[in-house]
């Protein structure tokens, strides 16, 4: 790459950056594109794939009634006062035009349906449905090169989609899936859910000759007058006339910057490794603001499994477990705190600090299970009925299994027991667990008398370790254009950023299925329709 031979340079192959990346290349721009990993996609490969887009022209098409007003509510319900109002707006604004942008562009998207606003269905300006949207599954053999070497996640099915999970009955019903779909669907190469949505953008650029250089680790941003103007790696120098777009993702794989910014003991990697803030320091290095967002409840709740190369690797087990009956979560005084059906309830009361005793007092946490949950549910993508895997905790009591774990052996007996009165009757006293129509619908298993409620009365008792991890709670800050702000204030001229890589301004505290993916695209869209001249 000459001197002024790209227009934009794009780092980073997530939604973001595949989203900016098209978008540029839509609008006539010369773009490359650089991935720090030898393989595509960063953690939007991993991830269910739903874009959240308000009054979005599929709702609008099937008639689906939303407006913009209601949305904004509920964003500022989501917020916790912690957002920025003008990058709330842009979110809101570009969002459903960067879909509508990339579908002529060529990527098919369709609703998510039945998928309401969660978790705050309460809220106001909470929807039941429309704002939820998925990209179409792609065959492997769609994107050249690149259809075998996008990351792999450790939580979908092949070639199946979010939406496909809910119309077979919920993400707890696997065992309910139609095989022969499934097995047609893994012999086709179909890449779904989050993977699918990396696969229609890379497909598209593709096609349309867009340069995507792999195992690019970008060290430094190039600078001339004040203005970036290239970006370099490995000793190759990419020059630019209209900038750099930062899509690098967020910093959770460097222990480092979690401990400096999130400073949360039982911390766990939910991303691909590579992720580990290449963006943020290099941005900082040019003198760019970062801001934090204080109360992050962007986070996932999970536990550690073996990982392929022999380390472990972060399962999440909000939505694939932790709602499922003959299951709790305890302290370790052996007493239940939450919710356990809603993964927001937990990670609130895992991230609480006690003052008394100067502590989270929820940490460590254990996810505690018997042999019906084993029979009845998967388990850390094992099949139901499948044995219980060796590096799980068990024992033939909850007694030896306390003692295992270092828990009270008789506080925990008496917490079951409470426990397993309640679930008898159908009922929580205690949290409310099962209340919430969302969670309901979790578990999706027909011959449990309670969607979320059941009885830990079998042996072999087992545990698992909790694990958090989340999205970051610092980044970039940017402004509604995704140029990078400077310390001072003003936009650093030639710098972009999206995604995890740029702070969460528009949603603050919130966490709601969807939005960190759609910013990142929408954001990316922003950052392109910038640099092209609007």
């Amino acid at each position: 790459m000459a001197d002024h031979d790209v227009d934009l340079v794009v780092a980073g192959t997530g939604a973001a950056g595949c989203g900016a990346a098209l978008a540029a290349a839509a609008r006539g721009l010369r773009v490359v594109v650089v991935e720090k990993s030898d393989r595509l996609g960063g953690a939007t490969a991993a991830s269910l794939g739903g874009l959240w887009a308000p009054c979005n022209h599929l709702a609008a098409e099937a008639g689906l009634p939303d407006s913009l007003d209601a949305a904004r509510r509920y964003m500022g319900f989501l917020s916790g006062g912690y957002a920025l109002a003008p990058m709330t707006e842009a979110y809101l604004q570009a969002s459903r035009l960067a879909l509508r942008d990339f579908a002529d562009a060529g990527v098919p998207l369709r609703l998510l349906r039945g998928l309401p606003d969660h978790y705050f269905p309460q809220a106001d300006g909470a929807a039941a449905d429309g704002r939820m949207v998925e990209a179409m599954p792609i065959a492997r053999a769609a994107l050249g090169p690149w259809g075998h070497r996008l990351e792999e996640g450790v939580y979908n099915e092949a070639g199946v989609s979010w939406g496909d999970a809910i119309a077979w009955g919920g993400l707890g019903a696997r065992q309910r899936w139609p095989e022969a779909e499934l097995d047609a669907r893994r012999r086709g190469e179909l890449l779904a859910a989050g993977a699918g949505l990396v696969g229609q953008f890379v497909a598209e650029l593709v096609r349309r000759q867009v340069p995507i250089l792999a195992g690019f680790r970008a060290e430094r941003l190039l600078l001339e007058d004040g203005r970036v103007v290239g970006l370099e790696g490995g000793g190759t120098r990419l020059h630019t006339k209209k900038g750099v777009v930062l899509a690098t993702g967020g910093y959770e794989g460097s222990p480092e910057l979690v401990g400096r910014f999130e400073g949360l003991p039982d911390w766990m990697n939910i991303f691909p490794r590579s992720i580990e803030g290449d963006g943020l320091l290099m941005g900082s290095e040019l003198g760019a603001a970062v801001w934090r967002v204080p109360n992050n409840l962007a986070m996932l709740v999970g536990y550690a499994i073996p990982a392929p190369d022999g380390g472990e690797q972060f399962f999440s087990a909000g939505l694939r477990g932790l709602s499922y009956p003959h299951s709790i979560v305890v302290n370790d005084q052996g007493r239940r705190f939450c919710d356990e059906s809603q993964f927001q309830h937990v990670v609130s009361a895992l991230t609480r600090f006690d003052l008394g005793l100067h502590r989270h007092p929820n940490l460590p946490a254990w996810m505690l299970f018997d042999a019906q949950y084993f029979a009845r549910y998967s388990f850390a993508r094992r099949p139901p009925g499948a044995p219980v895997p060796d590096w799980v905790v068990q024992a033939d009591t909850t007694e030896e299994l306390a003692r295992k774990i270092g828990v009270d052996a008789a506080a925990l007996a008496a917490t079951i027991t409470r426990f397993n009165e309640g679930a008898a009757r159908g009922e929580d006293p205690d949290f409310g667990r099962g209340t919430s129509a969302f969670a309901r619908s979790t578990a999706g298993d027909p011959h449990a008398a309670h969607p979320n409620l059941g009885t830990l009365a079998t042996g072999p008792f087992c545990a698992v370790r909790v694990k958090l991890g989340g999205i970051s709670a610092a980044g970039l800050l940017t402004d509604p254009d995704a140029r990078v702000l400077h310390v001072r204030g003003r936009p650093i001229d030639g710098l972009y950023a999206c995604g995890n890589a740029a702070a969460p301004t528009e949603s603050g505290a919130g966490y709601q299925a969807g939005v960190s993916l759609m910013r990142g695209a929408a954001f990316g869209w922003l950052a392109a329709r910038h640099a092209a001249g609007g």
